[in-house]
C-alpha cells in the first residue's frame, strides 16, 4: 500500500461515516418531533455509522480473511504481555493529559480562572451509548483498520518507522472532530503500532485501546476540582510530575513487552 492510498482510505472512511450518519439521522429527525428520542437516535446512528463506514472499507478494499478461532484462543497470547498493558494504558493517559488540557493550561498561565465546578452533565442513556461506542466498537474497529490493515500493508512497502508514522497520522486524522485529541491519538497510534509490529497480534492493541478508553470515559464522568491532580486543572509540580511518570512507566511497559515477545 502506498502512503497516498493510506490517506485516501482514511478519508474515505470519514466520508462513509458522515454520509451514513446523515442518511440515517436527518430523515428520522424530520419525522420524529419528540426531542426525548433524539438521544437514542443519535447514539444508535453514531454506532451504526462507525461500524458501517469501516465495514465498507473492509468489503471493497481489504476483504480480510480472518481466522477468528485462532485469534480468540487464549493460548496464542503471552500472559506476560497482558500484565503490562494496564501499566502502558495508565502511562498513555498521563502522557496525553496535558494535550487534552492544552487550552486550560494556556488560560491558567495567563491568569484566567478555570472552571473548577464542572460536572459532566451527560444523562445515563448518553453514557451507555458512549460506553458501547468507546469501549466495544472503537477498540475493535479502529485497531483492525489502522493496525491490522493500514500498518500491515504499509510495512510491506516501507520501513517500519515510516509505516508507523503514516498509520498513526491517519489514526489521528480520523479523530479530527476533537482537535485537542489529534496529538494524543498520534502518540497512542505510535505506541499501539509498535506493539503490533513487535507482536503481530491485533488482540493486544484492542485490549490496550479498550483500557485507555476506559480510563478516559471514567475520568470524563467524575467531578473536576483544582485539587484533584488526576482530572483537575491545578497545573502544578505534581501535575507535571505525573506527566513524567507517564513517560517512564510507558517506556518500561513497552520494553517489557518487547522482551517478553522475543523470548
Amino acid at each position: 500500500m502506498s502512503i497516498i492510498k493510506a490517506f485516501l482510505y482514511t478519508a474515505l472512511a470519514f466520508v462513509f461515516w458522515t454520509i451514513i450518519q446523515l442518511v440515517i439521522f436527518l430523515p428520522i429527525k424530520a419525522l420524529i418531533e419528540e426531542p426525548n428520542y433524539f438521544t437514542h437516535i443519535f447514539g444508535i446512528t453514531k454506532i451504526i455509522s462507525v461500524v458501517g463506514s469501516f465495514l465498507l472499507i473492509y468489503f471493497f478494499f481489504w476483504k480480510p480473511n480472518f481466522d477468528f478461532k485462532k485469534a480468540i484462543k487464549i493460548e496464542n497470547y503471552d500472559p506476560r504481555i497482558y500484565l503490562y498493558l494496564p501499566i502502558i494504558g495508565i502511562g498513555i493517559f498521563l502522557i496525553n493529559k496535558p494535550f487534552w488540557d492544552f487550552n486550560k493550561i494556556l488560560e491558567s498561565y495567563q491568569g484566567i480562572s478555570t472552571n473548577d465546578n464542572f460536572f459532566n452533565s451527560k444523562n445515563n442513556i448518553t453514557i451507555i451509548y458512549s460506553l458501547i461506542s468507546n469501549l466495544l466498537i472503537a477498540p475493535i474497529v479502529e485497531e483492525l483498520f489502522f493496525r491490522k490493515f493500514l500498518l500491515d500493508k504499509l510495512s510491506i512497502k516501507y520501513k517500519p518507522i515510516i509505516a508507523l508514522i503514516i498509520s498513526s497520522i491517519c489514526f489521528s486524522i480520523i479523530h479530527i472532530e476533537t482537535p485537542n485529541n489529534l496529538i494524543p491519538t498520534f502518540i497512542s497510534g505510535i505506541i499501539l503500532g509498535i506493539i503490533y509490529l513487535k507482536t503481530k497480534k491485533a488482540g493486544y492493541c484492542i485490549l490496550l485501546h479498550f483500557i485507555v478508553n476506559l480510563i478516559i470515559v471514567t475520568t470524563n464522568n467524575v467531578r473536576i476540582s483544582n485539587d484533584n491532580w488526576l482530572i483537575g486543572y491545578n497545573f502544578d509540580f505534581i501535575y507535571w510530575l505525573m506527566f513524567g511518570i507517564g513517560i517512564f512507566i510507558t517506556s518500561i511497559g513497552m520494553r517489557k513487552i518487547t522482551t517478553a515477545n522475543t523470548v
